[in-house]
């Protein structure tokens, strides 16, 4: 297993009390496996990922029982080794906003000679070498690395972030919304250019977004997240094909499929809970048309309900129904 989380916590404190914006997540990722985390903005997938590389705010804590990265215990590790000897060379991130990631005043290559050289001890000559190949990766030419931000397009710049990412060819590469932004033509061609990479470098892929087209397109396994829970994993195929949580069905049913054309999207009612204070029960209850008076009452646990597709919630037996219902738009009305 390359990465293993078990029931990981991250607490912020506010002058409004704790919110616990991650609770009781496990997550777990393969060799060269792509993982899609998906889930509405403000479910905590950002969170995780800020988790995972030490990013969070002095105002977080963070508790799991098991947070390990290979032979790595993430939780004990001290920061400064882990700076040295995980952060980039070990696992990489392409942030949510390359727009903002990339210092307008400097040029794009200078910014990934930078941060080559703060990891290794290489010359700058060498390590504008380096940018060359990785430019060359993600399918930018190597004369773009003498141009400032604002002369590249917004999936060019994205490129240019994947490209300072895999500098040190790291085993696993988080995405964070990598197509937030782009149109959906410049999004086919980054997508496109992902599946590439991964094929040229064998990385794992930890694949963040809300977008559910994305996650069916790129990736072998799936978490669906809500509210700070995983409330449903699966491989990928088995996931769309007999998905097992309402909330994974009322997000299915929010996004078009070109293989039913005419269908009409249908939205899932109200709004995300409070986190500062979280229902009692399943936080997917107040929304959920399937909801029943133990729902409200308590948590329900996460359970296997087929190999390798788990589960959190009490009506798992009666999937079929909730499944032929959920395609209504009258279900989400009632």
């Amino acid at each position: 297993m390359l990465l293993e989380a078990r029931n990981l916590r991250v607490t912020y404190r506010s002058v409004h009390g704790d919110v616990r914006a991650v609770d009781g997540l496990d997550l777990a990722i393969s060799e060269s496996e792509v993982f899609g985390l998906v889930g509405e903005s403000g479910c905590g997938k950002s969170t995780v990922v800020k988790a995972l590389l030490r990013l969070l705010p002095p105002t977080a804590r963070i508790d799991a029982d098991v947070l390990r990265f290979r032979e790595h215990d993430l939780l004990t590790m001290v920061p400064a080794r882990f700076r040295r000897e995980i952060l980039m060379r070990e696992i990489a991130l392409v942030p949510q906003s390359a727009q903002n990631s990339l210092n307008p005043a400097q040029r794009v290559g200078a910014q990934i000679v930078e941060a080559i050289r703060a990891h290794s001890k290489v010359s700058t000559a060498k390590a504008r070498g380096r940018v060359a190949e990785l430019f060359d990766i993600v399918g930018l030419q190597s004369e773009l690395m003498n141009r400032f931000p604002h002369q590249f397009s917004g999936g060019m710049r994205q490129r240019a972030m994947i490209a300072m990412a895999l500098a040190f060819e790291p085993a696993l590469l988080v995405m964070d919304e990598p197509t937030t932004g782009l149109d959906v033509l410049v999004q086919e061609r980054l997508l496109g250019r992902i599946r590439e990479i991964r094929q040229r470098i064998k990385s794992s892929i930890l694949l963040i977004t809300h977008d559910i087209g994305v996650i069916a397109e790129t990736t072998d396994r799936v978490g669906v997240m809500y509210s700070g829970r995983m409330v449903e994993s699966a491989p990928t195929t088995a996931l769309f094909a007999a998905s097992q949580h309402p909330y994974t069905l009322g997000l299915k049913n929010a996004f078009p499929s070109i293989l039913e054309l005419g269908r009409e999207l249908i939205s899932i009612p109200g709004s995300p809970p409070d986190l500062s204070d979280p229902p009692k029960g399943c936080g997917f209850g107040e929304r959920c048309p399937f909801a029943i008076e133990t729902c409200h009452a308590r948590r329900p646990a996460t359970i296997e309900v087929e190999p390798d597709h788990m589960s959190a919630c009490i009506r798992t037996a009666d999937i079929e129904y909730m499944r032929a219902a959920a395609a209504k738009k009258v279900t989400w009305q009632s």
